[in-house]
């Protein structure tokens, strides 16, 4: 007895312990629950996942004057002090007149800090720097997120605006949950003192001599202190001057006759805001951006609350005339994504489990139902901050949601083999844990085979590689506990189920017994008088069967070449915002830039406003527009009403502001868009220590792109420069002892202004300035009629001393690796053009041809276009170690070499049902429909694993080949209908959701729904068909058919 006892499966192993003991299952229920609960509470929301930071800045403040002055003295010299130094990938640097920038990328195995160290230690030993170079700046890359936009505006004083943004800003900052404010808008205050060169003459003064009076007069100075019997006494010489008034009244001379002439006599004097071309406005009116940061390891639903809460309570104590406004608030965005992904979620599990209660029992869909909660919450303890310390965000989200018909796929296959064990054997113990045990070896690996295929997401290069991951991470946590809830949780539920109730007393009841005793009844005449004659068909016909579906397989592939799937790298997915760039060229005129971003600003509020009329919509379709300008570019950022109050998507109003825009002047690029994807679709970059050759080269590269159709907005980042008047000195200003150094301080001081001090007033440090007035330094004609003085006081015209010659300088010079570079890039239209087709027309043609002719200079694709090779050649990676890591795994419960292969089959048609899933809703085939195929190649395999196990037990039973074949098709059709199905209706409401937050997802989801779906049929109809060749081919009947042996009639009839 005892030997029999230890050898019945039904009570071994840890199914049938668990199964045994159902309070140990239930605790182990609770735990997961409580755990995963308490990780989830505690797990960092964000919008979009962030990375660590990777690079290193520097910074060298040199007032040069001279891009390539700067570039030779200090730009030059740090890259030859880094050079050598292990983990750096990339240096790239900016050199302009006033300075250096340089960003050090690291590779992505090495410490961010060792290479700051590093850094520090080689750019701290430099002793060649320029005596008036600032000492180098080193800082790590920080990683901020913006939380949200508080803007003030109105039609007020700028000072009015600037002091309620300080105030404003200081009460963010007080509180714990805001780490950072940056300020947007704000203007540099400066005392202007403007004098006009014939007065100065007039008096017989100069700039320098006011300059020196005001300094005099306007100090602060220690004049040490007195030690005496009673303590110590400070003297101090305090005459600081704070306002205009205060610097008018500074005296300037006194004549012989008593005349006191003061500052405000000979000079204008203003206290304002040094020129300056930004400007910052909030729906046409002036306004200051106070924009809320966080670090990587804030919450950002804490830190956007406590702002709004700050902005509440200073609503009604503004100054007359302010206004207050929260915009681009991150937290209710990834509130409403959230929303939008959880909305999904639980309507995924209605469909699901109103499948299951359909087509199995209510009680057995319940306990699958009751095992999601259990998989979610084992998933966050795997994705907190023990294990992979991931964070809430959109992708995650996104993970879940595919896992949601995955994961109950396991769960199904177990209920529905305990429930048929159940319903032939009997409503007991052995029964539930045979059915378990049944099935334990195929769903354990076919769950594995999903793991490898989402894991090896990981492989993949690139930043999509990176958020994709993430996506990948998720659904295999929810996978692996798949495995425990539906192996040692569900069977200890299902154990003491009753499979049918005595009486139905509940009139509803009594009517979903009814409907689903007819779905039952409707399912198995289905099997039995319909498929069961139609695979035995099949099977008889099996090399036609082959060769249809083949046939089919390449009439769908072919659907991407002919064009009727489109291919791209990354779609246009629209946002719920519009982005306006405009860029003028450097010789546009001052003010240009403001004007046109004011223009375009109107255009686009009127745009709305017809928008609004057209389709009486309650809310203009344009919430807020927020404009910011600089010398030569204005950025405009409008926010559209949601999406579900107007009838048309972003692109639509897109589209016609962009077409209301006429002819504007020295536009160089003028750029509307809306989705995702910040690079340009276009990139090319060139380097060359010979600068000439890179002008020349960039500028052919240039106008050829331009060339192409569907190609807008070409850039070459080696502009040709700003004018440069270059001053030389005559020899009749050497005879009076000028000097060219003598020029350009006293032409400086006259034009850009003589700064005689810096006060702080405040918070604010305010500059004093001394120049000419504004209407006399605005053309080369007023540098024309300035004049000089000399040593002996004498005023002479410039032009007697010096000539002027102009001439285009580059007002910065890009630099990476150590050579010049020159980055052409243009946007394009995907609908018109392929930027595929136009690189690789590009290489074989110009590239080519300036490689041959310029052995110096390299050519490199960058942008989108590098990203594609490196997401393409590594998706290919990816795709092989998951074929390989599937077919290891197939091979182990199979046992078997060959049938792995057989199974595998399924992968390139779950692709076709992936590619017509695509067709159907009108989506090009794009990296984010690739995630989704690779995620599904690990899918669509598990299906084919049950019913060839089931043909194995069969076979090992003695049963016939086609026998063997056609009964397991048959017994495993209503599991292998319930997990495609299910699969694809957890799905079915994030595939159809309409919300522009949602389209970046879709065609992952799409991919995986219709591959499921279709690779089903192909698991009830080909796989069987490849069967049974493969048993046509087998050696053993070779060598029967050999010997001259007679085969049964029992081997190939049912």
């Amino acid at each position: 007895m005892m030997h029999n006892a230890t050898s019945d499966p039904t009570r071994t192993g840890w199914v049938a312990w668990f199964a045994r003991n159902p309070v140990a299952a239930n605790l182990l229920m609770v735990f997961i629950l409580v755990v995963g609960t308490m990780t989830a509470l505690n797990l960092r929301v964000e919008d979009f996942p962030s990375f660590p930071p990777d690079s290193i800045s520097v910074t060298v403040v040199y007032d040069s004057g001279s891009a390539a002055t700067t570039e030779e003295s200090v730009t030059i010299k740090l890259e030859e002090a880094l050079n050598g130094l292990p983990g750096i990938e990339q240096l790239a640097s900016t050199s302009t007149g006033s300075g250096t920038e340089m960003t050090i990328q690291k590779t992505s195995d090495y410490s961010l800090d060792a290479l700051y160290q590093d850094v520090k230690n080689r750019i701290d030993a430099i002793s060649s720097l320029p005596d008036d170079a600032e000492k180098p700046v080193i800082s790590r890359q920080v990683e901020e997120e913006e939380v949200l936009s508080v803007h003030l505006f109105g039609h007020v004083e700028q000072a009015t605006l600037q002091q309620t943004a300080t105030q404003l800003r200081d009460q963010l900052l007080a509180q714990p949950a805001i780490e950072e404010v940056f300020t947007t808008g704000r203007q540099t205050p400066e005392i202007s003192i403007q004098i006009d060169e014939q007065r100065l003459q007039a008096l017989g003064l100069s700039l320098s001599d006011v300059a020196d009076r005001i300094a005099a007069a306007s100090v602060i100075q220690s004049g040490g202190e007195l030690y005496s019997e009673n303590g110590t006494l400070v003297v101090k010489a305090d005459q600081a001057r704070y306002h205009q008034r205060e610097f008018e009244a500074i005296l300037i001379r006194e004549t012989a006759d008593g005349q006191r002439l003061t500052l405000a006599d000979v000079a204008h004097v203003s206290d304002g805001y040094a020129q300056s071309g930004v400007i910052s406005r909030l729906d046409c009116i002036p306004a200051i951006e106070l924009a809320v940061k966080m670090y990587s390891s804030s919450s950002i639903m804490d830190s956007a609350e406590a702002a709004r809460a700050e902005v509440e309570k200073v609503i009604n104590t503004l100054p007359d005339g302010v206004a207050i406004a929260i915009w681009n608030d991150s937290s209710g965005f990834i509130g409403e994504r959230l929303g939008l992904l959880l909305d999904n979620s639980l309507m995924g599990i209605a469909l699901v489990m109103f499948m299951l209660s359909l087509m199995l029992n209510v009680r057995v869909a319940f306990w699958v139902g009751v095992g999601l909660p259990v998989i979610f919450s084992g998933a966050m303890l795997l994705i907190g901050p023990n294990f992979y310390d991931l964070t809430i965000n959109e992708i995650t989200t996104f993970g879940f949601i595919i896992a949601l018909g995955i994961v109950v796929d396991d769960a199904v296959v177990v209920g529905e083999s305990i429930y048929a064990e159940r319903e032939k054997r009997g409503a007991n113990i052995e029964a539930t844990i045979r059915g378990a045990q049944r099935v334990t070896l195929p769903t354990v690996f076919g769950v594995l085979t999903t793991v490898v295929a989402f894991l090896s997401l990981a492989l993949v290069d690139g930043r999509m590689g990176k958020i994709f991951s993430l996506f990948a991470y998720a659904a295999a946590c929810c996978l692996i506990f798949s495995l425990i809830e539906s192996k040692l949780i569900l069977p200890a539920h299902l154990a003491h189920l009753k499979m049918k109730p005595t009486s139905r007393s509940n009139p509803i009841a009594r009517g979903w017994d009814w409907l689903q005793g007819h779905v039952s009844r409707a399912l198995n005449y289905w099997i039995r008088k319909l498929y069961r004659p139609f695979i035995h068909k099949a099977l008889q016909l099996r090399y036609a069967t082959v060769t249809l579906a083949l046939t089919l397989f390449v009439l769908v592939v072919g659907m991407v070449p002919s064009g009727k799937i489109s291919a791209v790298f990354f779609p246009d997915i629209p946002e719920n915002l519009v982005t306006v760039s405009l860029t003028l060229e450097d010789e546009a005129g001052y003010g240009l830039a403001q004007a046109q971003a004011i223009e375009l600003e109107q255009i686009g509020l009127q745009v709305s406003r017809e928008l609004q009329e057209k389709y009486q919509l309650a809310v203009p379709p344009l919430k807020h527009v927020m404009t910011t300008t600089t010398d030569n570019s204005a950025t405009l950022i409008a926010e559209l009403s949601p999406r579900d109050q107007r009838p048309f998507t972003t692109d639509v109003l897109l589209e016609e502001w962009e077409d209301a825009v006429g002819p504007m002047e020295a536009v160089r690029r003028l750029l509307f868009t809306a989705d995702h994807d910040d690079d340009a679709d276009l990139s090319i970059e060139l380097r060359s220590q010979d600068a000439d050759l890179l002008r020349a080269a960039s500028r052919r590269v240039r106008d050829e792109l331009a060339g192409y159709a569907g190609v807008s907005g070409v850039q070459n980042s080696l502009k040709a420069g700003q004018v440069q008047l270059d001053l030389e000195l005559k020899p009749a200003g050497q005879a009076m002892g000028l000097t060219t150094i003598m020029l350009a301080q006293q032409i400086q001081q006259a034009y850009q202004g003589y700064e005689v001090q810096r006060i702080q007033r405040g918070r604010d440090e305010v500059k004093v300035k001394v120049r000419y007035p504004d209407a006399q330094r605005r053309s080369m004609e007023d540098l024309q009629n300035a004049h000089i003085r000399t040593n002996d006081g004498r005023v002479v015209p410039l032009l007697s001393v010096a000539e002027i010659t102009p001439r285009y300088v580059a007002n910065e010079i890009e630099r990476i690796d150590r050579s010049r570079v020159a980055v052409v890039t243009g946007d394009l239209d995907k609908e018109i053009a392929n930027d595929e087709d136009i690189l690789d027309a590009m290489e074989a043609g110009l590239f080519s041809e300036l490689r041959r002719d310029h052995p110096g200079l390299t050519i490199a694709l960058t942008g989108e276009a590098e990203e594609k090779e490196k997401a393409t050649s590594s998706i290919e990676l990816a795709f092989a170690v998951a074929l390989i890591a599937i077919y290891a795994l197939l091979a182990i419960p199979l046992k078997s070499y060959t049938q792995p292969l057989l199974i595998m089959t399924a992968i390139p048609f779950g692709i076709i049902g992936a590619l017509l899933g695509l067709w159907l809703h009108d989506l090009p085939l794009s990296i984010l429909a690739m995630f989704g195929i690779l995620a599904l190649s690990g899918v669509v395999v598990n299906d084919s694993l049950l019913l060839i196990s089931r043909f194995n037990e069969y076979r090992e039973a003695g049963k016939p080949v086609k026998l063997a074949m056609v009964e397991s098709c048959c017994s495993r059709m209503r599991a292998i209908i319930l997990t495609s199905v299910t699969t694809y209706v957890g799905l079915v409401p994030l595939i159809l959701d309409t919300a522009e937050s949602a389209q970046m997802l879709i065609p992952a989801a799409v991919a995986m729904g219709y591959g499921i779906l279709f690779a089903t049929m192909i698991t009830l109809i080909l796989i069987p068909a490849l069967v049974m060749i493969r048993e046509d081919l087998s050696i053993s009947r070779w060598r029967k058919r050999r010997a001259g042996l007679r085969i049964q009639p029992a081997d190939l009839q049912v």
